[in-house]
């Protein structure tokens, strides 16, 4: 079982977008959080060995653990790196290449629940130092939710194009990799209280704060060197299309490995993994493949609130591509209106 602050992390922990397509309306305040969870996967009794290092210098080994049920090999394995026990130098050594980046004075001095204090006893994995979000989610999968729209009320016509017509409630990578960067901008300032979110956004939207928020690290992606924090943007381009569209995005924690939601669905887990895995599923052009990689780096020390400040529920206004939905009597409008921030148990009904 899990203790009770990574329960939080993974159950209380909402901060993940409905993802909202062009021509797709999603409203956060339609979807009760009753069936929408995170459930903690199962992985099949064996594991298989792995050649990846990591870049500190204290003995680790690393193991693959496979997950009983992945659609595809590539969403198989989930990686696991084992210290185990450790002399006080080389937990001091992996606290601060690993947790130092995200944490303040206090949390790494072990006085708070998103770092433990130095324990002789206790076997150590890659995991205990990374931020409480990755620890939390690692294993973990998350089953969306999707609620039909309110009967009764004015919606969209039925010619609007590929109108789904069912609000869901999911994660997905982009949102992920912000989480963390969020959590880790507030926690190295020494603030431990972060508050709980729900985004609806899309990808046009979420390029505009990837390149407010973040620079290009100089030079081929394959060079360069990779530290805590810098993200893996994966992008399709072509020119018959009439702009980029951002299909990935992963957050490094070493030269070689990442954190990642695999991707949207029900089946894509929160895992550790390498670059080479996520190179298969999306082939960067440099290999042969169709995608367009970015390397890019944020600034941690300026806290990272341009994404909430744009795309959260509760600081939206009323979704603009629908204004039939805002032709609803008042008070129904106001519950299911993004703006308003709520999130009731069960959809809102017309008055």
């Amino acid at each position: 079982k899990l203790p009770k602050w990574r329960r939080r992390a993974c159950v209380r922990f909402p901060a993940f977008p409905m993802v909202a397509p062009l021509n797709v309306f999603i409203a956060a305040s339609f979807v009760g959080l009753g069936r929408a969870s995170f459930v903690e996967q199962k992985f099949l009794p064996q594991t298989v060995p792995c050649n990846f290092s990591l870049t500190t210098s204290v003995p680790v080994s690393c193991r693959g653990k496979l997950f009983d049920k992945a659609e595809y090999d590539v969403w198989a394995k989930n990686l696991d790196f084992s210290f185990g026990k450790l002399p006080r130098a080389q937990w001091e050594q992996l606290r601060d290449q690993y947790t130092r980046p995200w944490a303040g004075q206090k949390i790494l001095d072990g006085s708070t629940e998103h770092f433990a204090a130095f324990d002789a006893s206790q076997s150590y994995t890659l995991l205990d130092f990374l931020p409480v979000q990755v620890r939390g989610l690692d294993g973990f999968n998350f089953v969306e939710e999707d609620e039909r729209l309110p009967r009764g009320v004015p919606l969209p016509p039925a010619t609007a194009p590929k109108l789904y017509e069912k609000t869901i409630l999911v994660p997905n990578c982009w949102a992920t990799v912000y989480e963390v960067l969020r959590g880790a901008s507030w926690t190295l300032s020494g603030d431990t209280t972060i508050f709980h979110d729900v985004y609806s956004t899309d990808d046009k939207a979420a390029q505009a704060w990837l390149h407010s928020a973040t620079v290009p690290v100089p030079g081929p992606h394959s060079k360069a060197k990779r530290q805590f924090g810098d993200v893996m943007f994966v992008w399709l381009k072509d020119k018959q299309m009439q702009r980029p569209i951002l299909e990935h995005a992963v957050l490094f924690v070493d030269q070689d490995i990442v954190f990642e939601k695999a991707g949207t669905g029900d089946l894509n887990p929160f895992r550790l993994t390498d670059v080479a895995t996520v190179e298969k599923e999306w082939k960067p052009e440099a290999l042969g493949g169709f995608f367009t990689w970015e390397l890019r780096r944020p600034n941690l020390r300026n806290r990272v609130k341009t994404f909430a400040d744009e795309f959260s529920i509760a600081s939206q206004g009323c979704e603009p591509r629908w204004p039939e939905f805002w032709t609803w009597p008042k008070k129904p409008a106001a519950g299911a209106c993004p703006g308003s921030g709520r999130q009731p148990a069960q959809p809102v009904r017309p008055a």
